[in-house]
């Protein structure tokens, strides 16, 4: 995904305010290093700042930030509505990359099949987060997107999951959460939701005491 999405949008940018593809794909690349260093330091901000508006204002400036820092070092003029500009440059990138892996699939239409409601849980906006599922053809298996701007929170705060359960009108015990981070299950467990962890073979990630499936394919039959 990140390979393709520094390419793409690289291109995109190239067709709206020229210059040479090389460099965009160059500069993008490494902007992308900065855009992870002030994603780091949200992250390690107080547990209330990670919630509510101001939350999703801190995502959004990222986001916007990003693009003015790309086109500051491309020596290119700042637009004025540079945060509508991101939203659409990023919803146009990852639409066309399917991402997905390949068990995900035939593992949402097993789980469809057999009667289950099923949500997609992101700490993305909208615009990467639909486009990711329109890019893989999969939206159509998903009832709602607990996202950036609907849970309103970090995944790791009571908070979003609060506003996920809500959203998707079900009580936390009749909810099962699958997740690869193991922070983000911690609170959807103390709620009372069932909590799966998928580490995929070769993927570092904080092992904890959920129960641990390494492919999407292992999920249906878990939920009988």
């Amino acid at each position: 995904m990140n390979r393709r999405y520094d390419a793409r949008i690289a291109a995109i940018l190239q067709r709206r305010f020229g210059g040479d593809l090389d460099e965009w794909r160059r500069v993008q690349a490494e902007s992308f290093e900065w855009y992870l260093a002030r994603g780091a330091e949200l992250d390690r901000r107080d547990g209330a700042e990670r919630e509510g508006d101001a939350w999703v204002r801190a995502v959004t400036d990222l986001n916007a930030d990003q693009l003015r820092l790309v086109l500051e070092w491309m020596g290119c003029d700042i637009p004025a509505n540079l945060a509508l500009l991101s939203e659409q440059f990023e919803e146009e990138t990852v639409r066309g990359i399917d991402a997905t892996f390949p068990d995900a699939k035939p593992a949402l239409a097993a789980m469809r099949d057999a009667g289950h409601r099923l949500f997609l849980s992101t700490n993305a906006n909208r615009t990467n987060a639909e486009s990711a599922l329109i890019g893989g053809g999969i939206r159509d298996a998903f009832d709602g997107l607990l996202m950036l701007e609907t849970a309103r929170a970090k995944k790791d705060r009571p908070y979003y999951w609060q506003n996920a359960f809500a959203l998707a009108g079900c009580d936390p015990g009749d909810a099962y959460v699958v997740d690869d981070v193991a922070s983000y299950l911690r609170p959807a467990e103390a709620m009372g939701a069932r909590c799966t962890q998928i580490i995929r073979p070769g993927l570092p990630r904080e092992r904890s005491t959920f129960p641990v499936i390494e492919t999407l394919a292992a999920l249906p039959a878990r939920l009988h």
